[in-house]
């Protein structure tokens, strides 16, 4: 199942990797609140994660990408921008449609297309140029907490 965290999704960034397997939990979250009847709990749920998500997690990817230099930060940043438009158009669709199966359906459509193709491949590839300059410090960024709960995570 393309939400649960695999070895093969790592990017070599403890950060990144704890905010992907977040975003992974969440996920999933919806799919197990869907089988069980309670979709319309988990997906009010992400969308209010999601637009948390994008602002810290793209934060933190562009900010570590131009400080190290990274030749494709242009065409990372524009997919950023490409799913943070796509969060708003989910959540509008959320707010029209409410809590029903297509919403629920369009929402994972969405997330696992963003997870195997983003961070299973892009993100792999910038890390892939931290380690090839000898920048990978094993993490980067910070940790997410904007709420400021103390744990690096968001509630």
């Amino acid at each position: 199942m393309l939400t649960q965290w695999r070895d093969d999704m790592a990017t070599g960034s403890e950060a990144i990797d704890r905010q992907h397997k977040e975003l992974l939990r969440r996920v999933d979250d919806l799919l197990k609140g869907a089988k069980n009847r309670k979709g319309g709990e988990e997906i009010g749920r992400l969308m209010w994660f999601l637009k948390k998500y994008v602002r810290w997690h793209f934060r933190d990817e562009e900010k570590l990408q131009l400080e190290s230099g990274f030749p494709g930060y242009q065409g990372h940043k524009h997919q950023h921008e490409i799913f943070f438009r796509e969060v708003l158009r989910l959540e509008s669709l959320h707010t029209e449609q409410g809590d029903n199966t297509l919403m629920i359906v369009a929402v994972i459509t969405a997330m696992c297309e963003w997870l195997r193709s983003h961070f299973n491949k892009l993100d792999k590839e910038f890390i892939d140029y931290l380690k090839a300059t000898g920048q990978d410090q094993g993490s980067g960024g910070s940790n997410g907490n904007d709420d400021g709960n103390g744990d690096g995570e968001l509630r």
